[in-house]
């Protein structure tokens, strides 16, 4: 009888070993997905304040990127010009009877349309050195640790190098 007691305890002992152990293991992952959560949501506020603000602003201010534009600008503004020129001499002969025509224009002979297209066509084949970064960046599994690398927020630089932590302007707090 006594026996039974002791393997029936023993029995016990072990099961109640075992939840614990389960327990120990629970807890553990309950804080690391505590912790994973916690930077998602530093990650995403990151994202949402400051990351996107300067991707789409570097993307922007590429340099290949101001060109393309510059250029579109203005050959977009050539043919304006030119249709504008255009219709004004069609609006004109009738009135005064006589026949102007665009051969004084600067566009004369010049087939701005085409320019158009051919900046168009740049344009959308256009490769931005920073797009490619960023593409790097989302590939790998740490890809916001990343583009903060790229993209390192002035105040936070400011304080990094003022040795200090953000706001506390580099003193430490001592004289």
């Amino acid at each position: 009888m006594v026996q039974n007691w002791v393997t029936i305890i023993e029995e016990v002992t072990a099961r109640a070993a075992e939840a614990e152990a389960r327990v120990r293991e629970a807890a553990e992952a309950r804080d690391s997905l505590i912790s994973s959560f916690e930077r998602v949501k530093v990650d995403r506020e990151w994202l949402r304040d400051l990351g996107i603000g300067h991707i789409i602003g570097t993307v922007l201010d590429a340099p290949e990127n101001t060109a393309a534009v510059k250029e579109l600008r203005e050959r977009a503004r050539e043919v304006g010009f030119k249709a504008g020129y255009a219709r004004c001499i069609s609006h004109m002969n009738p009135l005064c009877q006589s026949k102007f025509t665009d051969e004084r224009s600067g566009f004369h002979g010049v087939d701005v349309e085409a320019r158009l297209a051919a900046a168009v066509e740049v344009y959308n084949n256009l490769s931005i050195s920073t797009i490619d970064d960023i593409d790097e960046c989302l590939e790998a599994e740490d890809y916001v640790d990343r583009l903060r690398l790229l993209y390192v927020d002035p105040e936070e630089e400011e304080g990094e190098i003022s040795g200090g932590t953000k706001g506390d302007a580099g003193t430490g707090g001592t004289k």
